[in-house]
Parts: C-alpha cells; structure tokens; sequence
C-alpha cells in the first residue's frame, strides 16, 4: 500500500524538489550578480543562461543526494520536522557533487563559487519549503479523492487504534480508515470508526465492506487467531499489511532482516556499527585529543585548585556503567570532601550541596570536573556524545520502575548528550531523560554527534540544572 501510495508522493516530490532546486540557484546568480549585494569583480556580470545552462547538473546532484539520504522512500514516512536534518545531510552531498562536476567540466563552464556558497545556503530552507507544500499539494489532493486509499484495520487493541490516530494524523499519506474488525462486531465505534465482525466470517465482511488495503494488528493475546485471518486475506485481491503487536516489549531501533530467506525482526540493536562506528571512534579520538590539548593548562590550574581546597587526591574515581552494561572506572576532578558519602551511603548530588567544597560547587556549576572524561574517551571505555554514564546502584534502582533504563548501554556513555544539551541534567525528570537518550540511539548520526558537539558549549555545560 505504501508503495502505491509511493509513486504518487514521488512524482509530486521530485517536481517541488526541482523547482526548489532551480529557484535557489537562480536566485543565488541573482544575490551574486543582479542585486548589487557582493562585489563582482567583471566588467560586464554574466548573463543569466549561462548558469541555466548549468541547471541540469544542479538538478542531477541534489536530486540524486535527496534520494541518497531517503528523502524519496515511500515506507519511511516522517513529520516535516524530522526532514530537516536530511535535507541538511542532502544539501552538503548535492553540493559537493555540483562542485565536483563543475570542477570537471571547468574548461569550458563559467561558474563562481561564491554563488556556490550563497546556493549551499539557500538550498535547505528552499527544499524545506518544497517539503511542506508536498504535504499541502498530497492533502489537497486526498481531500477531493485523488489517489485515496480506504483501509480497514483487522484488531481493535491498542496498536490497531495507534494506527488510526496516526493515519488520521496525517492525512497527506492518502490512507482513510473505514472501519475496524474485531472477533466480534461491537456496536459503538471505536476511535469514531464502526467496528464491524467477525474474524470467523472474514471474507463475508470484506466483500461486503469493500476496501483498498487491509492493517492486520491484532493483539497478541488472540496470536493464534492470526494464521486464520491471513488465509482468509489470501483469497481477496486486497493490499495487506501486518503491524506486529509484541505485548509491550521494548524496542530500540528495529529493523527486519533476512537469514536465508528467513524473515527476522529485530527488536533491539545498535546503530553505530560497520563504517560509522569506526568514524564515531575516530572522531572520539582526535576529538578528546584536541581537547586535552586545548585545556591541558586550565586542567593543571584546576588540579591545583582542587589540592588546595581540601585534603585528598586531586581526580575522583569512580565506577559506573559503560557499553553492554559493563562497568569502568570514570574520572572526574574532585568536588567533594573524601568521606562525603560516609554516612549517607550513595545519593545523587543536589543544588548547593554541603558535600561540595567551595572550588567544588563552583566547577560543577560550569562543569568544569568533568574535563577528565576526556581521558575516558581516549581509552575507549566512552565516547565525546552518548547518554550520560550512571553508577550500577542507581541503574538497577532505576530499572525497577523504567524497564527500558538498560536500553541505553546499547551505546558507549557519552561526556555529553541530547539530553543535557536540552537542559535534562542534575535533578530532573528521568523519564524526560530517557525520551532524549532513547530518541538519540534511534536517531544516531554524525551529523547529530556533530549537532550535540557543536551545542554543548552553549546549552549543555553552562545549565541551570548543573551541579
């Protein structure tokens, strides 16, 4: 169903796409060349048809990085929000490879780069635009019955009316729910759809309720009914999709695979594997390398701070849960007296803390202790983003009441993290920080490392929430 609905969703896409494309490059030669903007350093500026004549190769290169990063892929259906770091991703590539081919082709094409940069700019919010107005464009179409699909929904838990809410939602995938079937037929509706029954007269139902495509989610308690719904399904030329229903099993970042044609779900896995996560560690090591060397004085003075404030040794050791739950050893600089847990055994720190020394509360307000992790992040045992690491007492306590806690280990622990650049440090709510960390894992990119890294300094050491 998703594909049908695809080539739809395609055509209409390319074409915004490349008027985005085009606009923003022509629109470039003008900001160069035409408003008097930039400087331009020829007697006579160039005539427009000759950067037109340029187009195609523009239009190859971004089109053909838009379909690169899924921008074109009919089964992954997005908000318009969660496009705009691929249409970033999109815009860097379409760029490169027009830069690449121009280069090429420079013998003979007149082109400047500066009017390059300026289309490196303009191109993402142009291709945001063309974005939203293909939803707009889609659900205008929808509305008046163009392309539409009617579908029933075979179940009536609580993935069944999930589906509903979601193709309601969002109208411009073209999908209009028509009604329910449940084992057996219920008078009042159901997410305002009427439910209609049963799995035992399957076909009779459908024949007479005649639809475009089927959702089967039923729940997993009536499993066994499943093999009998889909034979049925099998004798209607219907479109037919299973949504699985795990009974409230955790997932993290899922995906379906093949073993010798052997269909196999995964449930949970890593993202960071193969060639990325060699670059995530590469980047971490070239990374905490730089940084040590950037703050290897101040680290020396804060050293020195910390020896003078109280007895004790300057780097607090401490263990906490790494990768696939293993512990390690992280280091921070000292904040607190030595016996500071003496009598109250582990607790989690708190604003203005009795424990901390004067030099203490002071770093841990501008997060200052936390520079040694960049010692951690060499050795491998964390890495510069990732969720932040916690001590095994408080992880089992936490795991008791938020099963999926463990879910973060599927990634090394990071010196900072979606999460603390959005401001969910220190006595916050832990449910609020799961969200974050669990969306980053599913999410995981450079580019979204790249993003954290790049907004630490400004919303993530100097928090509020810090101490």
């Amino acid at each position: 169903m998703l594909k049908r609905y695809g080539h739809l969703f395609f055509a209409i896409a390319v074409a915004c796409d490349a008027v985005a494309v085009a606009a923003a490059w022509m629109i470039a030669y003008a900001v160069k060349f035409r408003l008097g903007l930039l400087p331009v350093l020829e007697s006579a500026p160039p005539e427009a048809m000759m950067f037109v004549r340029l187009l195609p190769i523009v239009l190859v290169c971004s089109l053909l990085a838009l379909a690169f990063v899924g921008l074109y892929s009919p089964v992954r259906t997005r908000s318009l929000i969660r496009e705009v770091l691929p249409i970033g991703k999109a815009s860097v590539l379409a760029w490169l490879g027009t830069l690449a081919a121009l280069y090429y082709f420079h013998h003979d094409m007149l082109y400047s780069r500066e009017l390059l940069a300026i289309f490196l700019f303009l191109s993402p919010p142009a291709l945001t635009g063309s974005r939203a107005l293909v939803r707009r464009v889609l659900k205008a179409l929808y509305a008046r019955g163009v392309g539409t699909q009617s579908a029933a929904i075979i179940g009536t838990g609580q993935r069944a009316q999930e589906l509903s809410r979601s193709l309601q939602e969002n109208p411009w995938l073209g999908v209009r729910t028509a009604y329910f079937v449940d084992e057996e037929a219920r008078p009042e509706p159901l997410c305002g759809l009427p439910v209609r029954g049963s799995f035992s007269k399957l076909i009779e139902c459908m024949r007479e309720n005649p639809v475009d495509t089927v959702f089967v989610a039923i729940p997993h308690r009536s499993a066994e009914k499943l093999e009998g719904v889909l034979d049925a399904l099998a004798k209607l030329p219907l479109t037919v999709s299973v949504v699985p229903d795990f009974a409230g099993a955790i997932t993290l970042n899922s995906s379906i695979a093949e073993i010798e044609r052997l269909p196999v779900i995964h449930l949970r896995d890593t993202p960071i594997c193969g060639w990325p996560a060699m670059a995530k560690r590469a980047l971490d090591i070239v990374g905490s390398i730089m940084l040590l060397a950037l703050f290897g004085l101040p680290m020396l003075f804060l050293a020195l701070l910390v020896r003078a404030s109280s007895p004790g040794p300057v780097l607090f050791k401490q263990e906490r849960m790494g990768l696939g739950g293993r512990p390690f050893t992280l280091l921070k600089f000292r904040t607190m007296r030595v016996d500071a847990e003496r009598e109250t055994g582990p607790v989690w720190a708190k604003d203005d803390d009795p424990r901390c020394t004067r030099v203490g509360s002071w770093m841990r307000r501008v997060s200052l202790d936390e520079l040694p992790q960049f010692v951690n992040v060499l050795r491998g045992e964390m890495s510069l983003v990732g969720p932040r690491p916690e001590r095994p007492h408080f992880v089992q306590q936490f795991t008791q009441d938020l099963p999926a806690y463990m879910l973060r280990h599927n990634v090394k622990a990071g010196v900072t993290g979606w999460a603390q650049v959005n401001g969910l440090r220190g006595n916050t709510s832990l449910t609020k920080r799961l969200e974050y960390d669990l969306y980053y894992i599913n999410h995981w990119s450079l580019a979204f490392d790249a993003l954290i890294l790049f907004l630490t300094p400004f919303m993530g050491f100097f928090n509020r929430n810090a101490h």
